[in-house]
């Protein structure tokens, strides 16, 4: 079976409409897509309506060289954009000085998981914009990755090229971007283009410190200590490759007007920098003022000259946004005390803390204590 068989009727007329053609519409009774263009006025484009129409496989082969020869682009290229119409595509380059057909087995297989990370870090971002994502496994960010493609690699270096489905997702992201009604997946290859412009435009302009500070102090921030993470781990030493990153927009849906539509470039020199970001970025945590379940793991308190024991007790509290827990270490006085003992006597109990958790390494420190109670089933 012709590939082109596949191509159906709608994406092949959602495809001519994004290029400036106009279909008349007269034509549709007859059941055909008739198709002009003030760029072409002595050509019209005709195809059938149905893809059981017995000519429609001959017919879109027939309009589909002829679109190529207008628009000068290769047969190759052009079916692979109306195989992507409803897809934001990722391209990732590598350029291989010393060979331009293969890559080392190791590497070919890191750059497939970093692709992936890539891609859940700016899903993360969109999500719950922050310098640095204790764990990439937001259930969002996973259906992402289920339900993105890795298509055929192309020719021209070693070209990894993963398609995003717009509208794969019903999820409205929380970061505030130019386009911010957009569909999920969109938000999210927005964010990451504008995130890789970012750290691009710092290393050349030498402004890493700037850049930095800047997410630091930023409510909303899109470069990420992961997003940095994985395109460190795109780059090998021994073959000390460049890599381009491209987006191919899907074109039923607009662009915000600044959108970077040309290769965005890491060139071999970059990416000692781009870690040098990532590791500053690692080691950014915010003081955390919430309400915590948690449970008693131990108690280390002194018995008072009232008889009665306070001080140093470590829970083990969840962090909801992680979906994991850590070990705290918080001073109880004796009346919350008394409850931490009960509930660590008791088997199953879970407690409620109201404070503010400190970045650090664990048992990290969990202070003004406003709350502290057992949760009542």
């Amino acid at each position: 079976m012709n590939a082109d068989q596949t191509i159906t009727p709608i994406d092949l007329r959602d495809f001519l409409k994004s290029q400036g053609w106009s279909v008349f519409e007269q034509a549709l009774a007859d059941r055909l897509f008739v198709f002009s263009s003030p760029a072409f006025p002595r050509r019209q484009l005709v195809f059938p309506m149905d893809l059981t129409a017995p000519d429609y496989a001959e017919t879109v082969d027939l309009v589909v060289g002829k679109i190529g020869e207008l628009m000068g682009v290769s047969r190759t290229s052009l079916i692979a954009r109306l195989f992507s119409i409803r897809d934001d595509v990722l391209r990732l380059r590598v350029f291989n000085g010393a060979n331009d057909y293969d890559l080392p087995l190791s590497f070919a297989s890191s750059l497939i998981t970093n692709a992936e990370k890539l891609l859940k870090a700016a899903a993360c971002t969109v999500l719950r914009p922050r310098p640095h994502h204790p764990r990439l496994s937001l259930s969002e960010a996973n259906q992402l990755i289920e339900k993105s493609r890795f298509g055929q690699t192309e020719r021209g270096s070693y070209v990894v090229r993963v398609s995003c489905p717009l509208n794969a997702l019903e999820v409205q992201g929380s970061l505030e971007l130019d386009d911010s009604d957009a569909p999920f997946v969109r938000q999210v290859t927005l964010s990451l283009n504008q995130a890789l412009q970012q750290l691009t435009s710092a290393i050349e302009a030498d402004s890493i410190d700037s850049l930095v500070n800047s997410i630091r102090t930023s409510a909303s921030p899109l470069v990420s200590s992961n997003l940095c993470e994985a395109l460190s781990g795109m780059h090998d030493d021994q073959m000390n490759n460049s890599l381009d990153l491209t987006f191919d927009w899907s074109v039923l849906r607009h662009l915000p007007p600044q959108t970077r539509t040309q290769p965005i470039r890491i060139q071999r020199d970059y990416f000692a920098r781009v870690e040098e970001i990532r590791r500053e970025l690692r080691s950014v945590e915010r003081e955390q003022q919430d309400t915590f379940i948690g449970t008693v793991e131990r108690l280390d308190g002194e018995m008072g000259d009232d008889g009665r024991r306070s001080g140093v007790v470590v829970l083990a509290v969840l962090l909801a946004e992680e979906g994991e827990s850590v070990r705290a270490r918080t001073v109880l006085t004796p009346e919350q005390y008394a409850i931490a003992d009960q509930a660590h006597m008791t088997n199953g109990a879970y407690v409620r803390v109201t404070g503010k958790l400190r970045p650090g390494r664990q048992p990290r420190q969990l202070a003004d204590i406003t709350d502290f109670s057992i949760v009542r089933n």
